[in-house]
C-alpha cells in the first residue's frame, strides 16, 4: 500500500514514517520545505513538496492511503491552527476523495469538540470540525484521539475507548504504531476512538475495537 504521510517532519510524523518504512507499506513524506528532505533521504523514503494551505492533488495522486498527522504547532497563532488543523485537514480529506485514496487515518485529539471551552479551544474546535467532515465522507476512515503526547519510549500497552472526552497521556511511539497498524485493520474502518497509556497490548486493543 502506498501511504502518503501528511505532517511527517514532526515528532510523531517521523515515527510514523519510520514504522511504515520498516514494514510492508511504501511511505511517501509530504514536506513543506526542501530542507526537510534530508531526514527522509537518509532512510530511503521519497518526499513530495506540498503545503496544506494550497492544493495538494499532486501529492495525493497515486496514493492508496493517507495518514494525516499535521499540526500547526504550539508556537503558531490561532489563525494558523484554523488554516492547518481545520481547513488544511478538510483539504486533505477532499483531495483523498478526488484522487481515490480510499483509506484515511486521522490523528485528532482527546476532547476535540466544536463547542470546546478548553484552554486550547481553538485547537479542539479545529480538530472537531475536520473530524466531523471526515465522518460524513464515504472514505474508509479511522480517527484516533490521543491524550497529552510525550516522547518517552512506548510500552506497547494502551487503553482504547469509544468515549472521546477525558484525560490521559499517550506516548508518541504508541500513537505512531496505532496510526500505522490501523491501515489494514478493517474493524477500525469508520471508527473513532481515544488512545491513552494502559495495560492492554496495542495489537490486542486495536483488534477488539
Amino acid at each position: 500500500m502506498k501511504v502518503l504521510v501528511i505532517g511527517p517532519h514532526g515528532r510523531t510524523g517521523q515515527r510514523i514514517v519510520r514504522r511504515l518504512n520498516e514494514g510492508q507499506h511504501d511511505a511517501v513524506a509530504m514536506i513543506r520545505h526542501p530542507q526537510q528532505r534530508d531526514v527522509f533521504d537518509a532512510i530511503g523514503v521519497p518526499t513530495v513538496l506540498a503545503d496544506l494551505e494550497y492544493p495538494i492533488d499532486h501529492a495525493v495522486r497515486g496514493s492508496d492511503a493517507v495518514i494525516f498527522a499535521a499540526g500547526s504547532g504550539a508556537k503558531t497563532g490561532k489563525d494558523k491552527t484554523v488554516l492547518v488543523d481545520h481547513i488544511g485537514a478538510i483539504r486533505a480529506i477532499v483531495t483523498a476523495q478526488v484522487q481515490g485514496a480510499r483509506r484515511f487515518v486521522m490523528l485528532s485529539a482527546l476532547n476535540a469538540d466544536v463547542a470546546s471551552e478548553s484552554q486550547i479551544a481553538h485547537y479542539h474546535r479545529a480538530k472537531a470540525h475536520a473530524d466531523h467532515h471526515l465522518r460524513e465522507t464515504d472514505l474508509d476512515w479511522t480517527i484516533i484521539c490521543p491524550g497529552g503526547l510525550f516522547d518517552d519510549p512506548g510500552t506497547g500497552r494502551v487503553a482504547i475507548a469509544d468515549d472521546l472526552h477525558g484525560t490521559g497521556r499517550t506516548s508518541r511511539d504508541n500513537l505512531a504504531a496505532a496510526l500505522v497498524d490501523c491501515l489494514e485493520l478493517e474493524n477500525t474502518f469508520r471508527k473513532s476512538f481515544s488512545l491513552v497509556e494502559g495495560e492492554t497490548p496495542l495489537d490486542e486493543a486495536l483488534r477488539a475495537i
